[in-house]
């Protein structure tokens, strides 16, 4: 009778632990639902509500270039374009702005599914762009430059980079440019600002092609590398809108020619270009190869970009759990639509990369009407991942229970249902404790991943740090150490759970 007991005080926790988590995760998907997202159709009364501060503007920036955009000890992002669009909304009388990290490639996307208003992240202005945004006035002035090594004597030209290896950073003009007028170069894509320039400087690519002012001024900051020649091209950046969203374009067009005119401009200009125009290169910084001030100098972003894995870890967590539990005992169904459903859905999850689904449910569910805050988007896809490999956990444990038992528990007169919940699932669950383990540490690993939907968890907090510190050794030793503490305290965890249930076996 004991044991009858604590079993089942043991799945009435667990059913409200699942509970518990379906609410959180519900709970936020309902405020994301219930939070109206702008209509873009109606810019004038759009423009009026961020006017009135019923609305925040939400400007999307990959504050990983300075002097653009990037972040200091304390996380909070600055630069150029920080400052800049911060004036143009004062200007236009918008109170409200709310700056959003997110991958210099996903920029486009995020206009495009309503995620953010502005697009500020040292844009050129193309044609090519052009077809999917709408630009600002020239805000300031850009063209692409060849960066190598201040040691290389052997690129002078863009011929020279003919079998070279060019760093670029992805879905930014060099790409582009390069293919085009020079494809004989070997193209070397990286995320960030800092691992283009750092793949120079380690001899993983021969040169850099990239915006002349971002160029420069690692060249103050940092040194160890030159510029070759003069400017590629003259191509200029300015700030990307959604294509409807007409009245806020020209709201900060206004206010861009009114900062000129009263003289803001060009105070901001010299704040951040003034210095690069005027001082010399500088040799290499020369530090340890570990440093713990990166760590400790930025305590605070880390600490809140912990705190955000580790809610993220959790909830999806127990999302995992729900979907696999539903999705094993869907495949165990006697009903077929019921089981053909249950083999989709790990089919179709299993079979296709995590990166992907997250981007469709983030990028593409807003073009179906369907819009998710960053966070939700995060949690459902990890958990939704997660829930096709616990599905089969599940369906393979309560199989792997000897039939004879169902068998006896009948003959005694239980039912199918009583003995599935007192006899079989208890069995099966003790049996799923080790793959669970295992998933739930894929899981952890996982959750990183979700930095590229603009979530400030640990891993983008940790690249962030780089861009202004360059010190990626440092800060990627520290992010592991990180997660490899919390996948072993979630073994141990299973591990504990193994040996207390196993007197139930």
């Amino acid at each position: 009778m004991k044991t009858i007991f604590t079993r089942r005080r043991f799945w009435a926790f667990l059913f409200a632990l699942v509970l518990l988590g379906i609410t959180g995760v519900t709970a936020q998907a309902a405020t994301a639902a219930t939070t109206p997202a702008p209509t873009p159709a109606v810019t004038s009364e759009k423009l009026a509500a961020l006017q009135s501060g019923n609305l925040t503007l939400r400007v999307g920036t990959d504050a990983t270039f300075p002097p653009f955009e990037f972040t200091d000890a304390n996380g909070d992002k600055m630069g150029f374009d920080i400052d800049l669009v911060r004036a143009l909304a004062k200007q236009t009388g918008i109170k409200n702005v709310q700056f959003i990290q997110m991958p210099f490639g996903n920029i486009v996307p995020a206009l495009q599914a309503n995620q953010i208003d502005v697009g500020a992240s040292a844009i050129y202005i193309s044609a090519e762009r052009a077809k999917a945004v709408d630009f600002s006035d020239v805000y300031y002035p850009g063209g692409l430059s060849i960066f190598v090594s201040d040691k290389n004597t052997n690129v002078k030209s863009l011929a020279d980079l003919a079998g070279k290896k060019v760093a670029v950073q992805v879905g930014t003009k060099s790409v582009e440019w390069l293919s085009q007028n020079q494809p004989k170069a070997q193209l070397v894509q990286v995320q960030t600002n800092d691992q283009m320039f750092s793949s120079v400087k380690l001899g993983q690519a021969d040169a850099v092609v990239t915006g002349q002012p971002g160029g420069r001024y690692f060249i103050v900051q940092q040194g160890g590398l030159k510029q070759v020649g003069e400017r590629l091209t003259n191509e200029n950046y300015g700030y990307a809108f959604q294509k409807p969203d007409t009245a806020i374009k020209d709201s900060f067009n206004s206010a861009l020619s009114d900062l000129k005119a009263n003289g803001g401009y060009d105070k901001l200009t010299a704040k951040w270009f003034g210095h690069v125009a005027t001082a010399a290169p500088v040799s290499a910084k020369a530090h340890g190869l570990i440093n713990i001030s990166s760590i400790t100098n930025s305590a605070v972003p880390l600490w809140n970009g912990f705190v955000t894995t580790m809610e993220i870890i959790g909830m999806s967590l127990v999302l995992s759990l729900c979907f696999g539990m539903l999705g094993g005992f869907a495949k165990l169904s006697k009903i077929t639509p019921i089981r053909w459903l249950g083999t989709a859905y790990v089919s179709v999850i299993r079979g296709t990369p995590f990166i992907v689904q997250l981007f469709l449910i983030y990028f593409g569910l807003p073009q179906l009407g369907l819009q998710l805050q960053p966070l939700v988007a995060g949690v459902f896809a990890l958990g939704l991942y997660s829930g096709s490999y616990v599905t089969e956990i599940v369906r393979g444990a309560i199989q792997s229970v000897d039939k004879g038992q169902m068998e006896a528990a009948r003959s005694c007169g239980m039912s199918s249902g009583s003995a599935l919940r007192h006899i079989i699932v208890p069995q099966a669950f003790l049996r799923m404790l080790p793959p669970l383990g295992n998933e739930f540490v894929s899981l952890t690993k996982n959750s990183a991943l979700v930095s590229f939907v603009t979530i400030s968890e640990l891993f983008l907090v940790g690249q962030t740090i780089i861009s202004r510190t360059f010190d990626a050794l440092t800060v990627y030793i520290f992010i592991g150490l990180v997660y490899y503490v919390i996948t072993n305290i979630i073994g141990f965890i299973a591990n504990t759970l193994e040996k207390k249930m196993a007197v139930y076996l």
